[in-house]
């Protein structure tokens, strides 16, 4: 238990304190049970920067706003509700002013003894500084990076490090001197925390070597190889501006090795990441390199498709297929327009290898529009010849498309430039689109209906399914995801979904579509369940034009 010295006790025994009090080197504030400053000492009126005659007697919270509610309000209650002294130490932000207190209270009140400790602290704090931080640019040094990738591997997120090598830095040594390697160490460091998020650590690892610690990168070994190549690839372009140094400007390209984790041991993270950094320097420098050459094929590979994606749309490479929207009575109610890739080289490559990279890199809004274009004019154009004038069209719509602000103008302005009509025209989204904002998106849909286009559900079952948003929404049909169709026609439970779908349509008026019907049996499961309508490979798989008029001229 904490004592007061023998002489200050005494002192408070006798009511007459201030005689030893103003005496003693530490800095004195005593207050009574309804915290009202009784006494203070010349220590601690000019430590707390206040004169005793302008606080005596007042509350000790209105002299010093700050601290209520804080750790020194909340020290002194304990104090005083436990009857035992308190010690801690505490910064009094509004005067930059580190305490070490000790408070003791008594049937009279509290009394408090602190006194300053700030130089102390200072010194604490620039050990600190120089044990875990480079002084040269003020980065986390080795030893600071060691313990975080240490505490993030122990996590087992996925994560990346990459280890940052500068190329020819002796050449600005050798030749301009060492303060002005100096010069751009440090602007290198400025320039590296630029890029990275503010959860990733940048560290100087020694020399002109640095190593960028990333955290929390996807939930996939993908996820996290293609948000690292995307930082690296930023650090790069970044060091594509010369740095400015007395006047000069001075180039400096990074070797970049990346290593991927997501656990294990940090020497050997460290050291998968420096021979990655080798592989970029023997690569030609100024180049990112994996540790893993499979990681390293895929990572280039979907940066390739990218490059090739922004090429194709500038080249007009993609072309539509249409897929046969069938009633059960044989008869053909409109097509699904499918966007293809036909590439120079891989020749027609399937949606399922360059969505995902579009969708990510947000070239699906340019393919997106072209996709509306294109299909538009197919059905103003199909409206000119008896075989297929009846015909509807459905055109899906990504998530990152219909959020756009302007989407329901661009779809309304892309009818009225290629002359199709609005009734024809039927938009399938999915349950995941209408999970975000769904007022916005009722409003989007009622908009777009009133022009008289009209909505399908893509893939309903699979996704978040909700009543609660489902009788709220404009919808004309439901489709029902081709995983139930295909166990449908056995009895699993796939045949329960597909009814428990069929019946959700008739009660909120929906027509019900069944996807990927495949066999005799699956279209027969589905017209016995009620489906009016089904698209699959039993009538038809997805047809260039040409082809689809040449079916349709042989119904």
């Amino acid at each position: 238990m904490l004592e007061p010295p023998q002489s200050q006790a005494a002192a408070l025994e006798t009511g007459c304190p201030a005689i030893t009090l103003e005496s003693i080197s530490d800095a004195v504030l005593m207050l009574d049970r309804d915290w009202n400053i009784r006494y203070m000492n010349g220590n601690a009126e000019r430590l707390l920067q206040v004169r005793r005659e302008e606080v005596m007697g007042r509350n000790v919270w209105e002299v010093f706003p700050e601290a209520v509610d804080g750790p020194y309000h909340r020290a002194y209650q304990q104090a005083v509700e436990t009857n035992s002294p308190v010690a801690f130490e505490e910064h009094y932000v509004p005067l930059d002013l580190w305490t070490e207190i000790r408070a003791y209270p008594s049937e009279a009140g509290l009394t408090i003894y602190f006194r300053d400790i700030s130089e102390r602290k200072a010194a604490e704090a620039q050990i600190h500084s120089m044990a875990f931080y480079d002084q040269l640019t003020g980065l986390p040094n080795r030893q600071l990076l060691l313990d975080r990738a240490g505490h993030a591997l122990s996590l087992g997120h996925l994560g990346a490090m990459l280890f940052i090598d500068l190329d020819n830095f002796k050449t600005i040594n050798d030749t301009r001197g060492h303060d002005k390697g100096d010069m751009l160490l440090r602007m290198v460091a400025a320039r590296l925390r630029a890029e990275v998020r503010g959860c990733d650590t940048v560290a100087r690892f020694g020399g002109d070597e640095f190593i960028v610690l990333l955290e929390d990168l996807g939930a996939t070994e993908n996820d996290a190889a293609t948000a690292a190549q995307e930082i690296a690839h930023k650090i790069v372009h970044a060091f594509g501006e010369p740095f400015a140094i007395d006047g000069t400007d001075h180039h400096s390209t990074p070797s970049i090795g990346i290593t991927v984790f997501s656990g294990g041991n940090v020497d050997e993270v460290l050291k998968r990441a420096d021979l990655a950094m080798y592989q970029a320097k023997a690569a030609g420098r100024n180049t990112v390199s994996f540790f893993d050459p499979a990681m390293q094929a895929r990572v280039n590979a979907r940066a390739a498709l990218e490059v090739d994606l922004r090429r194709a749309l500038g080249n007009g490479e993609f072309v539509l297929h249409y897929q046969p929207l069938m009633c059960v009575n044989g008869t053909m109610a409109g097509a699904e327009a499918l966007v293809r890739w036909s590439h120079p080289q891989r020749g027609m490559v399937p949606p399922a290898d360059f969505i995902p990279v579009a969708e990510e890199s947000n070239l699906i809004l340019p393919l997106g529009r072209w996709v509306m274009r294109e299909a538009c004019q197919r059905l103003a154009a199909w409206a000119g010849d008896a075989r297929t004038a009846g015909l509807e069209m459905a055109v899906n719509v990504s998530a990152s498309q219909f959020h756009r602000p302007d989407f329901v103008e661009h779809v309304l302005e892309t009818l009225a430039q290629t002359g199709a009509r609005a009734d024809r025209l039927r938009l399938e989204l999915t349950e995941s689109l209408l999970l975000k904002d769904v007022g916005g998106t009722v409003e989007k849909m009622q908009r777009l209906r009133a022009a008289g286009v009209s909505f399908a559900l893509d893939d309903f079952g699979t996704g978040y399914s909700s009543l609660s948003y489902l009788h709220r929404l404009p919808l004309d049909q439901l489709k029902i995801d081709r995983s139930f169709i295909w166990g449908a026609a056995k009895e699993d439970s796939g045949a329960a979904i597909v009814r428990i779908i069929v019946s959700l349509g008739k009660a909120l008026n929906m027509s019900v579509l069944a996807e990927g019907v495949e066999t005799q049996a699956q279209l027969d499961f589905v017209i016995a369940e009620g489906c009016q309508y089904y698209q699959g490979y039993l009538f038809s798989k997805p047809l260039p034009e040409p082809e689809l008029l040449a079916l349709i001229a042989n119904l």
